[in-house]
């Protein structure tokens, strides 16, 4: 991982931002370029920061105007942003429109100005700020994290703890990283995956995941693993799909292994794939979760969900590089993961806006979910059936959704 770090309108190379930064990573992994805003179209300068950050996986800094800079660069490329004092609107403040700039630069600032929330942007604003003095609620309403800190707007007291302290937020929020966070009417069903000694590990695979793994550099693993948590088509209805690419693709070096929560789901798959879908033995491996020995994987844990798949339907407790990571899949109770949650745990839980005996009704859980993350709990929501009215429920607390991967 590298930094790009972007200084503000009258700013230098070396920051404090940048002085901040070689803290805590090798000077060889930031780059912090000296920036001429009054001479360089603003849609110039996004070019050359792009061909910057197409080459490497990064995570974008910007002090001021740079931070508008680094909030369109986090959009683009779906990667974190770490944002102090952020200008998000810079054809309006004084400082910048009377510096002679031309005023097709300030239109371009104009038309390209962001207006809506960046769940990736991670900001700092500062309390004493004269520059921007009513900064706060633009940082709030187009960052998922805003940060209320003392200093003025370009001096932010002990910086550099307030920007390790959002590394590790977004380190945090990408233990596990979702190819669709929606419920099974949504477009994009609800999958997560980490990537841990060199294995991808999936969690469900729904046929809108399929579509996301494909254009990953999968081949980079040594194994993929596929743990299902039910069989309910908006959870494994990519499978299929999925162990025959794998297979084809990798001209026939590879194979997904398939991991069941138990035996009659295990059998239940295998009717799926081998029955129904045509395929064959030789292209996967499938296996009980008590079959798995790996230092990530706990334990399958069982659940109830719908009737129809009663004892068929479970969560997974994990060990995701030293975290423990419980995540209910699709669940109509709390209850069998609770004593698997203690301090620092990280939890994946679902979130329904609708009221069924089958999901976790929002309404009646918020504040069971407000309290676990009171004590120390990270609680990320998923499997979300109207996104939107989650989030105004979940505004201004500590609660968050499931970070997606794109």
């Amino acid at each position: 991982m590298k930094i790009l770090n972007l200084h503000g309108f009258m700013g230098e190379a070396d920051n404090k931002n940048y002085k901040a930064l070689c803290e805590m990573f090798p000077s060889e992994d930031i780059i912090s370029p000296k920036i001429d805003y009054i001479n360089t179209a603003p849609e110039e300068l996004m070019k050359s920061f792009s061909d910057i950050a197409d080459t490497d996986d990064f995570i974008f800094v910007g002090q001021s105007l740079g931070g508008w800079y680094a909030d369109k660069l986090s959009r683009k490329f779906k990667r974190p942003c770490i944002l102090t004092n952020p200008c998000y609107y810079p054809h309006e403040l004084e400082l910048i429109s009377t510096s002679g700039i031309p005023a097709e630069f300030l239109e371009q600032y104009r038309a390209m100005s962001a207006h809506d929330s960046n769940e990736r942007a991670y900001t700092l604003c500062s309390d004493a700020d004269t520059i921007l003095p009513d900064n706060f609620s633009n940082c709030k309403k187009l960052s998922e994290l805003v940060v209320r800190v003392h200093g003025s707007h370009s001096t932010i007291e002990n910086v550099g703890e307030h920007i390790s302290g959002l590394l590790t937020e977004i380190q945090n929020d990408s233990l596990l990283l979702f190819l669709g966070r929606g419920s099974a009417f949504a477009d994009e069903h609800n999958s997560a995956f980490f990537a841990q000694d060199n294995e991808l590990v999936l969690i469900d695979c729904p046929a809108t995941s399929y579509q996301k793994v494909k254009k990953m550099n999968w081949e980079q693993y040594d194994n993929i693993y596929i743990l299902i948590t039910h069989t309910h088509g908006d959870h494994s209805g990519g499978v299929g799909t999925m162990l025959q690419y794998v297979w084809f693709a990798s001209y026939m070096k590879k194979k997904v292994t398939i991991v069941a929560p138990s035996e009659e789901v295990k059998e239940d798959l295998l009717l799926l794939l081998m029955r129904i879908e045509g395929c064959e033995q030789e292209w996967f491996d499938i296996i009980t979760a008590d079959e798995l020995n790996k230092k990530w994987f706990i334990a399958a844990v069982p659940t109830a969900h719908v009737k129809p798949l009663e004892g068929r339907c479970f969560g997974y407790h994990l060990n995701i590089r030293g975290n423990n990571v419980v995540y209910t899949g699709d669940t109509a109770t709390l209850e069998p993961f609770k004593s698997l949650l203690k301090r620092d745990s990280f939890l994946y839980t679902e979130a329904a806006y609708y009221k069924s005996a089958v999901h976790m009704y929002l309404k009646d859980m918020l504040a069971e979910y407000i309290s676990l993350a009171e004590s120390g709990v990270h609680v990320y929501l998923m499997h979300l059936d109207v996104e939107d009215e989650i989030k105004k429920m979940t505004a201004d607390t500590p609660l968050k959704l499931a970070q997606l991967y794109d």
